[in-house]
This record gives C-alpha cells, sequence and structure tokens, in this order.
C-alpha cells in the first residue's frame, strides 16, 4: 500500500520537476506597444541621452538610461531561460557572483547609454555561481520576476531568481 501511495505521487509531482523553462528572448520583454514608445523617446532626447560629444570623457558624462518599467505582467513567476551577456556588480578572486545585470547585447551599460529598464534583468542567487569569463553569454534560467532593482549601472525591471546557468550555443 505504501508503495502504491509513492507511486502515485511521484506521478502527480513528475511534471513539476520534469517542467522545461520556456525560452524567452528580449523583444518579449516589451509590453505591446512598448516599441513606439521606445523610438518616440528615443527620437525626442539624442543628444541627451548619449551625452555632450562622443569625444568627451565618457566617465564623467555618465549617459541617460532612456526607456520604461512597463513590463509583461504575464511573465511574473514564469519558469524562463533568457540569453544574455553578464554585467558583474563585483569581482572577487574566486570569479564567484551571487548578484549582476544579464544584458540583451555585449558592452551593454559600459560607457553608453544603459539599454531601457525593460531591456535589462537583475539576476540574483542564494548560492553563488561562477559564470565563466566575464562577457561571455549564458542562458540565465530561473523564475522570472516582475520586480524592479534600481542600480547606477542601469535600472532594471525584471529580476530573475537564478536557478541555474548555461553556456550560451546561439
Amino acid at each position: 500500500m505504501k508503495s502504491l501511495l509513492f507511486m502515485a505521487a511521484l506521478f502527480v509531482a513528475a511534471p513539476a520537476f520534469a517542467k522545461e523553462p520556456k525560452t524567452l528572448y528580449w523583444e518579449e520583454l516589451l509590453p505591446e506597444g512598448e516599441m513606439e514608445r521606445l523610438n518616440e523617446l528615443y527620437a525626442s532626447q539624442p543628444s541627451a541621452a548619449f551625452g555632450h560629444s562622443p569625444y568627451d570623457d565618457m566617465m564623467s558624462a555618465m549617459p541617460m538610461q532612456i526607456g520604461t518599467f512597463n513590463v509583461v505582467e504575464e511573465l511574473e513567476g514564469e519558469f524562463v531561460r533568457i540569453p544574455g551577456f553578464v554585467l558583474q556588480f563585483e569581482y572577487s578572486a574566486s570569479g564567484e557572483i551571487s548578484e549582476f545585470l544579464l544584458v540583451p547585447y555585449f558592452g551593454a551599460c559600459i560607457h553608453v547609454p544603459p539599454p531601457p529598464p525593460n531591456q535589462l534583468v537583475y539576476v540574483k542567487t542564494e548560492k553563488p555561481a561562477n559564470l565563466g569569463q566575464q562577457w561571455n553569454a549564458i542562458w540565465a534560467i530561473g523564475i522570472l520576476r516582475t520586480q524592479k532593482h534600481l542600480n547606477e549601472l542601469g535600472d532594471a525591471a525584471y529580476t530573475l531568481e537564478l536557478q541555474r546557468w548555461e553556456k550560451y550555443d546561439g
């Protein structure tokens, strides 16, 4: 009888353990009509977004982040995997990190205006992870939250509770 109950419990719980993450791409983080809003914002402030001159000291003219915190509410709590590049907040000798920004393209947030908040994902993990060389592309896998995170490198409209990561294979 006990083995029958155990088998029944395993059968019911199996789908939760076997669930594959939903593959998510950056454009899917934008709510309907958001691309048009972003285009309008960038068109209305082109010079302010990029500082006073490309030849000036970019560190003294920190570029302004443009965009909104508008999110796709249906993504709240979804188990996802999303590709991106790691922008670490801190560096340790061991290379392990417990929080970082996942950005959609190489070099985002470094001496250029950060992507819009709804195109940045703040990633946190309970157990520090070694993600390999900085600026390698990864798949970040975990639970996505529509929770904002404010940071001087770039504000993020989403938070990902990292469960694991994989090397991006293209």
